[in-house]
């Protein structure tokens, strides 16, 4: 079985200062990689990149870590991770805005996320 790259606390903040952020909380960014670190053990590999993104794109923007940019780092963060484990996501930029403002206003569950990440998680060609 393949070995998940995780994005670690550092990585996370230095997305959100480019993005010209601060950090407000910096407990929930350790929560958030101690939490996949410990919960995500699923048989496909495929399916564990895609809860892992999916937890933290969900925990980024609703968990209000920094000062400013928490979808934009969140959505960031996710391509990141999907980027390092060797996947994108197959859509529009204006699908990774209309998800995050979805995540943002609680009108889309994690398991729903999950689905919409799945189907449009590509491995990349080599």
């Amino acid at each position: 079985m393949d070995k998940i790259i995780l994005i670690g606390v550092d990585e996370i903040i230095e997305i959100n200062k480019i993005l010209g952020g601060g950090v407000l909380n910096r407990s929930n960014l350790n929560f958030l990689v101690a939490q996949i670190e410990a919960k995500y053990k699923d048989q496909d590999f495929k399916r564990q990149i895609v809860k892992i993104g999916a937890i933290t794109w969900m925990s980024l923007i609703q968990g209000h870590s920094f000062i400013d940019g928490n979808k934009r780092t969140a959505t960031e963060t996710m391509q990141m991770f999907f980027d390092k484990n060797g996947y994108y996501l197959e859509t529009s930029t204006a699908g990774l805005v209309y998800t995050s403002l979805k995540i943002a206003n609680n009108e889309i569950i994690y398991e729903d996320l999950i689905d919409w990440i799945y189907t449009r998680l590509k491995k990349v060609l080599i």
